[in-house]
């Protein structure tokens, strides 16, 4: 009897070691968290409708831009509950006049399955090399200014601008699209203007005085997603010229694609001129979005490839100058302002109707 009880209490025992053993041995493994892959791209989409531009206040002349490095030290995508994702592992440089024309990778990143709602870029510094003159700013680094002719090196002490002297460059936009498992994957556009996103910096030291060109607080940029059909490019006029203060008629040439590759129709589009300022960086309607009735032509995309589409515009000087008057902006005679042109285009495709609204980059005009 003795020896039966023993045994009873050391099969007993084990049995009370091995139970937490046992529960752990069955406890289920946390699930993973499952990715879908984005790749951000780099774009310049500005095509003008002639080859050569003049020197206008405020904007750089394309052809002394010859180089146009900005550094991205963040970009963030938003998520549905309201938190960021980081995409980039440390900063990244290029420089925007490689794009110009042509769509290149810029980061592909693993991000959580599920909706998103907006993308959050930081740039924190800057290099352009106009007219021979090299300028160099960073949000950690004060700004330089280094002269051709004759070679020397000015720095913030001497009076040159640090465009980053409030701090880095921060843009966030609305931007909308869900990825459902591992196997999506979102393609994203950067669209840069090079050339909008720059302003000339006139410095003057003794009795010299040089150009170089700086980082615009509000960079001029678009933001697209490789979905249904998109306007890709715009090729707009270098300048609108008024005479007898009449309005102006031209056009711009829209260019589509379809990512989904079903071709579509654009049913209606409207037109608005939004005021952009001396230097390109307000954005003040300078009239009421109205339907445009002139003909689009053609008036479909294709499936396949890119299709551009002309578009005939009316810049209506006077009533244009009266509404800004009205909003508290005087325009000056013979000083240079820049407008753009917002679109929405409304448009069908495999069935589905929709709006598309661009706003172009700016366009020079001249005040008679």
């Amino acid at each position: 009897m003795k020896k039966t009880c023993s045994g009873f209490l050391s099969i007993l025992l084990i049995g009370l070691f091995a139970l937490p053993f046992f529960f752990t041995g069955c406890k289920k493994d946390e699930p993973k968290e499952e990715n879908a892959k984005v790749n951000i791209k780099l774009y310049d989409a500005r095509v003008p409708h002639t080859t050569t531009k003049t020197t206008s206040e405020g904007i750089a002349d394309a052809s002394l831009l010859t180089k146009c490095e900005i550094t991205y030290s963040s970009i963030m995508l938003k998520n549905s509950d309201g938190e960021y994702i980081e995409l980039l592992n440390g900063s990244k440089t290029v420089d925007l006049r490689d794009f110009q024309g042509t769509v290149d990778d810029l980061v592909s990143a693993d991000i959580p399955v599920g909706s998103y709602t907006g993308i959050k870029i930081t740039v924190s510094g800057v290099s352009t090399t106009y007219n021979g003159n090299n300028y160099t700013a960073s949000v950690s680094a004060s700004a330089t200014a280094s002269i051709a002719n004759p070679a020397q090196t000015f720095t913030e002490a001497q009076g040159v601008t640090n465009v980053f002297g409030s701090g880095a460059v921060v843009f966030e936009y609305p931007l909308t699209f869900t990825l459902s498992d591992a196997s999506d994957v979102e393609n994203i556009h950067l669209q840069f203007d090079a050339d909008a996103s720059v302003y000339v910096i006139s410095y003057s030291y003794l009795n010299y005085t040089w150009e170089f060109a700086g980082i615009r607080p509000l960079l001029n940029i678009g933001v697209l997603l490789e979905q249904g059909i998109q306007q890709i490019r715009h090729s707009p006029p270098y300048g609108i010229t008024i005479v007898s203060n009449e309005s102006v008629n031209y056009y711009g040439i829209h260019t589509f694609v379809d990512f989904d590759q079903n071709g579509g129709t654009i049913n209606s589009h409207t037109s608005q001129h939004v005021f952009r300022g001396s230097d390109g960086t307000l954005t003040v309607d300078a009239e009421a979005m109205a339907v445009n009735t002139n003909t689009l032509v053609p008036n479909t995309v294709n499936a396949n490839g890119e299709s551009d589409i002309r578009s005939d515009e009316t810049f209506n000087y006077s009533q244009i100058v009266s509404n800004l008057a009205a909003a508290g902006y005087t325009l000056v005679s013979g000083q240079t302002y820049y407008f753009s042109l917002r679109k929405t285009w409304n448009i069908t495709t495999n069935g589905t109707t929709y709006d598309l609204t661009r706003m172009c980059e700016p366009i020079p005009v001249v005040i008679p």
